[in-house]
């Protein structure tokens, strides 16, 4: 494990879920790439981008869940895998997604280059 790959993962992680608490994401924004790579597994933002457009992409999903008024809480997360690069979380979230109630399980991958994440893969699972 690296310890600064870890570091700055948490860090990500902790601005990535302020920002679904609050709807301010620029602390997360901040620490993105360039060029970056987002995975998504449903609905507008489903597939994998890479590069400028993976970037846009994962800000444009942001700005949707702001304008929308989606609140989510993250749990402490349950498990933390690492390698040298990436850092996996996987915890339990609920809220507000489209005005409805929103409830599930859910794993992130952040790769990490250097100070700054490169890549966000979220997978999700149980919702209710």
């Amino acid at each position: 494990m690296n310890e600064l790959t870890m570091k700055v993962a948490q860090q990500a992680f902790a601005a990535f879920a302020q920002g679904l608490a609050t709807g301010d994401f620029q602390p997360f924004f901040a620490m993105l790439t360039d060029e970056f790579t987002f995975w998504y597994p449903y609905g507008k933002y489903r597939g994998k981008f890479t590069g400028q457009e993976g970037k846009a992409r994962i800000v444009a999903k942001c700005h949707d869940h702001m304008q929308a008024g989606d609140r989510l809480t993250f749990s402490p997360p349950h498990h933390i895998t690492s390698s040298d690069t990436t850092v996996m979380f996987e915890f339990e979230c609920k809220g507000v997604i489209r005005q409805q109630p929103y409830q599930g399980r859910i794993a992130i991958a952040l790769d990490v280059s250097g100070e700054k994440i490169s890549g966000l893969r979220e997978y999700f699972g149980d919702v209710d």
